[in-house]
């Protein structure tokens, strides 16, 4: 009896044994399956400027079909040279892979991971070859998107300023047609004239508001949104100016941080950033929300001056976030921190306060007052 039981638990054992490694070798085969590495593959190779964001195992996709994998990351030969992706595609789609097909870099989503799409290129045109260099397009890059959306609202901007700087003016000019005055009062005196000009005014007025309440969506819509609120953007005029809150800011000259006219730190101006982030850090000081803002001349040109500046508290932030968390006020809680050039553009300072240096940055902390 003790023998069959013997002979029963050992094919038992046997039994488990053999459906585990088929359970392992299934999964293995799978994970090999979706690194294209059991399969027939060919390759074909990309060059691109940059290749940020992109690593060995990475998707690559024909028409949004899952056709291969990223195989190899070569680095350039020479600072400046491309850099060349090598692509391990599936062979069934070797008839559709031609000379002239596309190899961009896209993201799969607005926050994806970065994967190699590859546009088809024109039917007629010959297969790619194994290992064949095919043409690639620059990246897009996400940094760059809202950039542009960025100047795009701020001309926005500046184009309802100046219709409202226009609709007043033209109210201005009812009022004088109203009571008569000048060469235009003295000509209209008829009354539906006058109404209609009213009118006019009344609809510029709307048109405007509309302008504004479309701009205020635009810059609430995700990911706009995000880059407008790191940078503070939605009421710049005010960002330095909180009433309900306690206001504590150490002032730092740009000779101090960076490089002449640039936005590249010096060692010296990280050793006075490391001091200002102890500071920061201090006990009471950690419910703040911070405001990184960067000034120079008012005579300098404004559109570099606004780019410079903007760098110059990217810069600022990147460092105080990157090398001491000033982000973080505990676990799993997260400080505002906004960066803001000011370009030229420097504000009236408070009351009983000498006037600083145009060239500098404040990093300005505001704690909620109960």
């Amino acid at each position: 009896m003790t023998q069959a039981m013997g002979r029963w638990r050992l094919l038992a054992n046997v039994g488990f044994a053999a459906v585990v490694l088929a359970v392992a070798g299934f999964g293995l085969f799978q994970v090999a399956n979706r690194r294209w590495q059991v399969q027939p593959t060919f390759h074909v190779r990309a060059r691109f400027a940059s290749v940020v964001g992109v690593e060995p195992g990475h998707r690559v996709r024909f028409q949004g079909i899952d056709a291969g994998v990223v195989e190899g990351v070569v680095a350039p030969a020479k600072p400046g040279d491309p850099v060349e992706l090598v692509l391990r595609i599936d062979e069934t789609l070797h008839r559709l892979v031609r000379q002239d097909t596309m190899a961009r870099i896209v993201l799969e989503g607005m926050i994806g991971a970065r994967v190699v799409d590859l546009k088809p290129g024109e039917p007629d045109a010959p297969a790619a070859t194994e290992g064949a260099l095919i043409r690639s397009e620059p990246p897009t890059d996400l940094a760059d998107l809202m950039r542009q959306a960025g100047e795009s609202l701020r001309k926005f901007d500046e184009t309802a300023k100046e219709a409202r700087s226009g609709l007043e003016h033209l109210a201005a000019v009812a009022g004088d047609v109203r009571d008569g005055k000048g060469s235009l009062g003295k000509l209209v005196r008829d009354d539906a004239v006058y109404d209609n000009l009213v009118a006019l005014t009344r609809r510029g007025e709307k048109a405007v508001e509309s302008l504004d309440e479309n701009l205020m969506a635009m810059k609430q819509t995700w990911p706009i949104s995000r880059y407008f609120e790191s940078r503070a953007y939605y009421d710049r005029d005010r960002v330095l100016y909180r009433p309900g809150s306690l206001r504590e800011s150490r002032s730092l000259t740009s000779e101090e941080l960076f490089e002449p006219g640039r936005a590249l730190l010096t060692p010296v101006g990280k050793t006075r950033l490391d001091e200002v982030a102890r500071w920061s850090q201090s006990s009471g000081r950690l419910r703040s929300e911070v405001v990184i803002a960067a000034f120079t001349d008012p005579s300098a040109d404004p559109d570099l001056a606004e780019a410079l500046t903007q760098d110059q508290a990217d810069a600022v932030c990147k460092y105080l976030v990157d090398q001491h968390g000033i982000n973080s006020s505990g676990w799993f809680r997260k400080r505002k921190v906004a960066a803001v050039g000011f370009g030229g553009q420097d504000p009236r300072p408070l009351a009983d306060s000498e006037r600083p240096p145009s060239r500098r940055v404040d990093i300005i902390l505001f704690t909620p007052q109960a």
